[in-house]
């Protein structure tokens, strides 16, 4: 088990998933729950109506067990469950493939700082025991809860990128620390963050509208996503992007939260993007659309998962393969 802390939101990754919070508080990088040696087909979309598998359609909120309030990430592990960090309810929610109604498996619905509570909790993850482990955003920590367990364990309350051995207090910076700007040594705003199989870290920099890469001990970002200083909505830009996920062609997937909208790049880089879901070009609360994408992951049948946070719902985007010529995407 791996852990890291940064200024973030949350990700996913190939051999190590990320949780985040926001600004101040941060990441843990650790190995998931058996998942996330992700391989899509090149051919494969997505179907565009959204099925709602957490929260409201008609995008309300509320603080019952149906309900969620402004989710951030999400996590799904190897039998299709499903975790939601529940922000503004400061809680953690777990619901059962095709159920209807959540499970509260840590904090409540009153902000505090104790070892039951949460305070706008922004990252999650699940570990190969099922432990939940949580960016407790406002009371900058990260919190372990393990399995079964409401009371939780802080791992660490950093300000950085910092990833951490088993067993081991000393921490190694990952990101850079030359402050906030638009070189490709910088950083703005950054949310998600994800380590591909070779230790590549990618960065949602949304203050800068781009993803960053830093290849395995690198001191400079490549940028592989959207173009610095330039928000947009044509296909080479981004607009807040939150989260990315990397499979295992190098194609680079993108919740672009201020366009509502996730995209897709391939591995040319600078022959922008393709949009998989959310593509009608604007926010809205029907089936094909979505209102700030925060978190994206994919399940183990390769269907896509979103955090729309502003409709405060969970939608699941059904994979579709050609009958000929593509082979299904699994987890290895």
């Amino acid at each position: 088990m791996t852990t890291t802390a940064t200024t973030a939101t949350t990700t996913t990754a190939t051999t190590a998933t990320t949780t985040t919070s926001t600004t101040t508080m941060s990441t843990i990088t650790f190995i998931p729950s058996g998942i996330y040696a992700l391989t899509i087909p090149t051919c494969a979309t997505w179907n565009q109506t959204g099925i709602t598998v957490a929260g409201n359609q008609n995008g309300t909120y509320g603080s019952d067990l149906s309900s969620i309030y402004s989710p951030v990430s999400i996590f799904v592990d190897n039998n299709y469950v499903l975790y939601v960090t529940d922000r503004d309810n400061n809680r953690i929610m777990k619901y059962y493939a095709n159920a209807t109604i959540g499970i509260v498996v840590a904090g409540n619905l009153t902000a505090g700082n104790s070892s039951t509570q949460l305070n706008s909790p922004k990252g999650i993850a699940v570990d190969q025991y099922g432990s939940v482990i949580v960016s407790d955003s406002s009371n900058y920590r990260i919190q372990q809860f393990v399995s079964g367990s409401m009371i939780g364990i802080t791992l660490a309350n950093h300000s950085q990128v910092v990833k951490y051995y088993p067993y081991n207090s000393i921490g190694v910076v990952l990101a850079p620390t030359n402050g906030t700007g638009s070189g490709a040594n910088q950083l703005s705003a950054p949310y998600g963050n994800f380590i591909d199989g070779n230790g590549a870290l990618y960065i949602a920099d949304a203050g800068n509208h781009r993803v960053q890469m830093w290849p395995a001990g690198a001191t400079t970002g490549i940028t592989v996503a959207g173009i610095t200083g330039s928000p947009g909505s044509n296909s080479s830009q981004l607009r807040n992007p939150y989260s990315i996920i990397v499979d295992n062609n190098g194609y680079i997937y993108v919740a672009d939260g201020g366009n509502s909208r996730i995209m897709k790049w391939t591995t040319n880089y600078t022959a922008g993007g393709i949009c998989v879901v959310g593509c009608t070009g604007v926010s809205g609360v029907a089936v094909n659309q979505l209102h700030t994408p925060r978190d994206l992951k994919f399940d183990a049948s390769g269907n896509l998962y979103i955090s729309d946070q502003a409709n405060h719902r969970i939608q699941k985007f059904m994979i579709q393969l050609p009958t000929t010529n593509c082979t299904m995407s699994k987890y290895i």
